[in-house]
């Protein structure tokens, strides 16, 4: 397969070579999770949900306001990113397991720290834990598959050249 003079690596599907069904569907728990983080953050931003300001009194909060951004900024945002490196870029399939792992994790502690600090068990608690395992299994499975399945060697031996020496060379 012959490189676009310029680039380093011919483009291919390689990207999507490397996302596995795991993939997909950790991808899909991911985007959802980021989804009802960041309406659940605005919501408890807003207090549209008039929760009780006494359950707050274990937190270094006043209002809800601060842990819905912390929802946010610790879920929300998190879960997003790791969506989008499966997703959008074509990167390393790495970035995407990694993703996976600490966005699982994050929902697993985001969990314990509101049961410890708040002190408080909602019936959502133990299904917002499964969510995470789920993920952090996903991105496991997603691991063995590829270590199963190695990807194709570079057409390029040297990729590491200066993109002028690539395309010189392709020019020979």
């Amino acid at each position: 397969m012959r490189s676009t003079p310029g680039l380093r690596r011919p483009l291919n599907l390689a990207a999507r070579y490397r996302r596995t069904w795991a993939a997909a569907v950790l991808t899909v728990v991911e985007m959802l999770v980021a989804y009802q983080a960041i309406n659940g953050g605005l919501a408890l931003a807003d207090d549209q949900w008039q929760m009780p300001r006494e359950w707050l009194h274990n937190t270094p909060f006043d209002t809800w306001t601060g842990p819905g951004l912390v929802l946010i900024a610790a879920i929300g945002v998190p879960h997003a990113l790791a969506a989008l490196a499966v997703v959008l870029l074509p990167v390393d399939a790495r970035i995407g397991i990694l993703g996976g792992l600490l966005a699982g994790t994050s929902l697993v502690a985001w969990i314990g720290i509101q049961i410890a600090l708040l002190q408080i068990f909602f019936f959502l608690q133990p299904v917002i834990v499964v969510l995470g395992i789920v993920e952090i299994c996903l991105a496991v499975l997603w691991r063995r598959a590829l270590a199963r399945h190695p990807a194709p060697p570079p057409d390029d031996p040297f990729p590491t050249r200066p993109l002028s020496a690539a395309s010189n060379r392709d020019r020979k």
